[in-house]
């Protein structure tokens, strides 16, 4: 007989710069890197901070926090995960800086660390329609340095934990917050002294892993004693020297997988690592093409696997008017934008038209067509094929990328000759 194979399910969302500055949603695959944007980019541009992110995995709800550049309010974004779009993003208030969240999916409250005014931390609740917080604790060792998004909640047992460093110390403590009472139950040293970047909690195991630099400048996973502060070493020390942005990462804790983003001090883009907590081999590590701008702000993950998504809108123009009797080919360009690769599109499964035209030369051809830097898709069709009607005012293509997300675009048209 042979062996059972072991198919994971879920889904690992994003949070990602998609290159003007917003923030868009997207699908990230662990094991190949793929990026698949759920919407267009939100409020370009946006400033985030690093990891300050949560999921409602039942709601289908992203939450991030944000600043439009045209504001002076921080908000918060609650983000459809099935359409990518922000439903709501009420302004903060009162107005303070958020710098961690955390979501309770059993009772449907969303935590947020902030800083009350007096540079120390506290715990509120926030009501994602309105963003009105409700504290829960005092303002906690004021004043108190925290890295941002390096958060994770134990919702069973009611405990908020963060990393703080006191004014007055130079080593990293691991905070325990009473999320009922909002009392510090602990805030022992984290030993040996390390610099803590991810923190995520483990409900079925009950344990907090947390992504550490062990001293060289890589990264490692441990296991980390909230009573105690101590740590029990799970991974060696991974890709030094190892950069990364603080709070980015996940875990899927049915499949023994911790995520985070990198990128080695060789490489330029980022790459996804998955470790697992079992033995802390590192089974993947793809590089994420193109996320030295399109850098990634947050990670979150779902057991729910998604729904299909829908085509992705991309931009296309019809370069001639369209003579229905015509013998040519009709041009066709799919521009990229900042939400889209058009030398993604794989040609061999663009059509055109009512008559669902092919490309005539099969290949497409890769220039700069409209002159902003970056590449584009020339496409040709058959007139004859594309089946254009006299009077049709627009006509849409359909397609895939090489990753296989169907594409659509929908352009304005003339016709000529036409009796």
């Amino acid at each position: 007989m042979s062996p059972a194979v072991l198919v994971l399910l879920g889904t690992l969302f994003g949070l990602r710069n998609p290159g003007d500055g917003g923030r868009q949603l997207v699908i990230l695959d662990p094991a190949t890197a793929a990026v698949t944007p759920l919407g267009s980019s939100i409020d370009p541009p946006n400033g985030t901070s690093s990891g300050v992110v949560a999921l409602d995995s039942g709601g289908g709800r992203f939450f991030f926090v944000g600043m439009p550049s045209s504001g002076t309010d921080w908000r918060l974004y609650t983000v459809d995960t099935t359409t990518g779009a922000a439903v709501t993003s009420p302004a903060i208030d009162p107005a303070t800086s958020i710098l961690g969240l955390e979501y309770d999916d059993a009772a449907d409250v969303l935590y947020g660390m902030r800083n009350p005014g007096d540079g120390g931390k506290q715990i509120v609740t926030y009501d994602p329609a309105t963003g009105i917080a409700t504290p829960i604790s005092a303002s906690i060792s004021p004043p108190l340095g925290v890295p941002g998004g390096v958060t994770a909640l134990d919702a069973a047992g009611n405990r908020f934990f963060f990393i703080g460093t006191p004014a007055a110390e130079f080593v990293h403590r691991i905070y325990t917050v009473d999320t009922v009472t909002g009392a510090v139950l602990g805030n022992p040293t984290v030993d040996p002294a390390t610099s803590i970047l991810g923190l995520e909690w483990d409900a079925a195991e009950g344990v907090l892993y947390a992504q550490r630099n062990p001293g060289d400048g890589g990264k490692q996973l441990v296991r980390l004693d909230p009573a105690t502060g101590a740590a029990t070493v799970v991974s060696a020390s991974i890709s030094p020297p190892l950069g990364v942005p603080g709070g980015v990462n996940a875990l899927d804790a049915s499949g023994n997988r911790f995520f985070f983003i990198g990128v080695p001090s060789a490489e330029s883009d980022y790459r996804i690592y998955t470790v697992d907590t079992s033995t802390g081999a590192v089974p993947t590590s793809p590089s994420i093409t193109g996320s030295a701008s399109q850098f990634f702000v947050g990670l979150a993950y779902s057991v729910e696997e998604p729904p299909p998504p829908g085509p992705i809108e991309v931009t296309i123009d019809v370069r001639s008017t369209i003579n229905p009797r015509s013998k040519g080919v009709i041009p066709v360009v799919i521009f990229t934008t900042p939400t889209f690769d058009a030398t993604t599109v794989d040609p061999s499964t663009v059509q055109f038209g009512p008559g669902n035209a092919a490309e005539a030369h099969g290949t497409g051809h890769i220039s700069d067509v409209d002159g902003d830097g970056d590449l584009d898709l020339m496409l040709h069709f058959k007139t004859q094929d594309a089946a254009i009607p006299c009077g049709a005012t627009s006509a849409t293509l359909t397609g895939q990328t090489f990753s296989a997300q169907a594409i659509q675009g929908t352009d304005t048209i003339t016709t000529t000759g036409c009796p």
